[in-house]
């Protein structure tokens, strides 16, 4: 099972939340089982999932949280389901949303990682293209791929004629 699944169904039932907010209330020292039973009688039976999902370890008595098991989960749900499209840069693979650019970086330097990864998953250095197919290629990835294309000239990753009839893949100098 998920980690993320595994969460949620300890998560759902509303003993096991609550037991499972009063262990997060009592911070970094934990909380005993006889301090838990005072605010819920059925708590011990509630930690019988926590324990198992993860959510809760038990050391010297004390049951604290454990957060490391959320960031655990999210990353095991970022890669069974990827926001951002196979081959996508791992640097900037956060900029990504159910498959689409999310966000323009302000950045120049995030950017410029951007439309590098752009450019070297869309366009080969010995093709000419269209003004069209590099739109198409970049309206699959953005709501704006009218701005991305002008980043992409601006940022010397694409060089274009003056009449705009002929675009050209180039490398771009480092930043």
């Amino acid at each position: 099972m998920e980690p993320s699944h595994a969460i949620v169904k300890a998560l759902a039932d509303p003993a096991r939340l609550q037991t499972f907010a009063q262990i997060v209330l009592a911070g970094d020292h934990g909380a005993s089982v006889g301090e838990l039973k005072e605010h819920h009688p059925l708590a011990e039976r509630s930690l019988t999932r926590l324990f198992e999902s993860g959510l809760v370890t038990r050391e010297n008595g004390r049951i604290r949280v454990e957060p490391q098991v959320f960031r655990a989960a999210a990353a095991a749900a970022r890669e069974a389901a990827p926001d951002a499209p196979p081959g996508v840069a791992p640097e900037v693979a956060g900029l990504y949303s159910g498959g689409r650019i999310s966000v323009r970086p302000v950045n120049r330097r995030t950017r410029v990682a951007l439309l590098r990864d752009l450019a070297g998953r869309h366009f080969e250095f010995d093709r000419v293209y269209t003004e069209r197919e590099i739109t198409e290629a970049l309206a699959a990835e953005s709501d704006d791929p009218l701005q991305l294309r002008r980043d992409l000239i601006d940022e010397l990753f694409l060089d274009r004629t003056e009449d705009g009839s002929e675009y050209r893949r180039r490398e771009a100098p480092p930043i």
